[in-house]
């Protein structure tokens, strides 16, 4: 049996099989966890986790996103793996998908005020240039990596201009997601709990600083409207701000990454949907809506039951680990007709890949930005593209992501 819950699985491709096993079983299954080797300076730890209830189909996901005072963020956070400490748990409150009502509505309320459609919009040209001139780059090049070439490079350009920062500095931002996200993977964060927490310290250091530069001098971007906001009438703590910030440059740039490098690697793989894109340029809003599903970049997030409850016909007690699927119910076969099908003009397409809820995704509309300009660049050249060897998948049960994507152009 494939053991969905270590992130190791995770380096050979998401096991949709696995999943498929798991809905059929009764779409909510019982699924013990590893034990994960955590590093510090005390040695080498292993770490179990209690286990969860793994809820795999898509009604079943929608039905514990819809009752958030049922089915906790914040009683032990979102994320697999228990908090550690009491102090963890504290850490983790402080970061919006690791809130409850009412606190994560007045948070969110903070949030959504600075990142509307309507600024996202401003930044469409600029977005639009990024891509294409990213495009003309790797294309000029007859050989290049899809991830740190192209599909890293557009979310980090994007961030630094949303953010007012140098663009010198976009990769210090790649560098914390990565070894944020990438904690279980090996070559990024390592399982070392203390580079863990050394990184939080140094985005921390360096949100100040450019919190301090904006409260100085205000600019007319993202940084300035956060380092200025007001929640209550005063000020952010400096705690708040940093959280906010680390939640935009994380989220607004490994899901985008993901999403674009998984992308191009299907459409590599499918000449049929490629070419029909290539074609026929109005099929884009429809395809990043099945790119979306196809890839899924956050495969999963977890909640913890607040109260004895039924959920798929299993019996789930207060205290439960309740961890919900996206990755598998965007494959579910009662909602997408041949769900294992790439189908760039799938018309009724209900994907959660932003999520659902109270908790879905603030920057769904930066994100069908990102993508439409990037694969609108690509589209008429994606049929003279190789993808080469190796393919390099990132250790995360969290993530969908790919480290490395070597590619190259035929000639022509």
């Amino acid at each position: 049996m494939i053991d969905v819950a270590h992130p190791a699985t995770y380096a050979d491709g998401v096991p949709h099989a696995e999943f498929r096993r798991l809905r059929e079983a009764g779409n909510v299954s019982w699924v013990p966890e590893p034990a994960l080797i955590r590093h510090s300076s005390a040695g080498q730890t292993a770490v179990r986790g209690t286990g969860y209830w793994a809820v795999v189909g898509h009604p079943e996901v929608v039905e514990v996103a819809r009752l958030p005072e049922a089915y906790s963020s914040a009683a032990k956070g979102a994320f697999l793996v228990d908090p550690r400490t009491k102090a963890d748990l504290r850490t983790a409150r402080q970061l919006l998908v690791n809130m409850d009502a009412p606190e994560h509505a007045r948070i969110r309320k903070l949030v959504t005020s600075v990142f509307t459609p309507k600024a996202i919009g401003g930044l469409a040209d600029s977005v639009r240039g990024h891509a294409a001139n990213l495009v003309e780059k790797v294309v000029a090049a007859p050989e290049f990596d899809v991830v740190t070439d192209f599909a890293a490079e557009l979310p980090l350009l994007v961030l630094t201009d949303l953010l007012g920062m140098p663009k010198e500095d976009r990769h210090l931002l790649y560098r914390w997601g990565n070894q944020l996200v990438g904690f279980d993977d090996p070559e990024y964060g390592g399982g070392d709990v203390e580079a863990y927490r050394r990184t939080f310290v140094e985005a921390f250091q360096y949100a100040l600083g450019k919190r301090a530069e904006a409260v100085r001098s205000p600019r007319d971007d993202l940084m300035s409207k956060l380092a200025n906001a007001e929640l209550d009438g005063h000020p952010l703590a400096d705690r708040e701000f940093c959280q906010f910030w680390l939640l935009l440059v994380v989220a607004g740039n490994e899901t985008t990454r993901h999403l674009l490098a998984g992308s191009i690697r299907a459409l590599a793989d499918h000449p049929a949907q490629r070419d029909a894109l290539a074609a026929d340029p109005s099929m884009l809003p429809t395809a990043v809506e099945e790119l979306l599903r196809w890839v899924t970049p956050i495969m999963q997030f977890r909640r913890t039951a607040t109260r004895d409850l039924v959920l798929g016909g299993r019996k789930i007690a207060a205290g439960d680990k309740v961890v919900l699927y996206y990755t598998s119910a965007n494959r579910d076969e009662r909602v997408f007709t041949d769900p294992d099908r790439l189908d760039l003009a799938r018309a009724v397409n209900p994907h959660l890949a932003f999520g659902i809820g109270p908790h879905f995704c603030l920057g769904t509309h930066l994100a069908r930005l990102e993508a439409t300009a990037a694969l609108s660049g690509l589209a008429p050249h994606l049929h003279r593209l190789r993808i080469a060897e190796p393919v390099v998948r990132m250790e995360s049960n969290f993530v969908n992501g790919i480290k490395s994507l070597p590619a190259r152009w035929l000639a022509g």
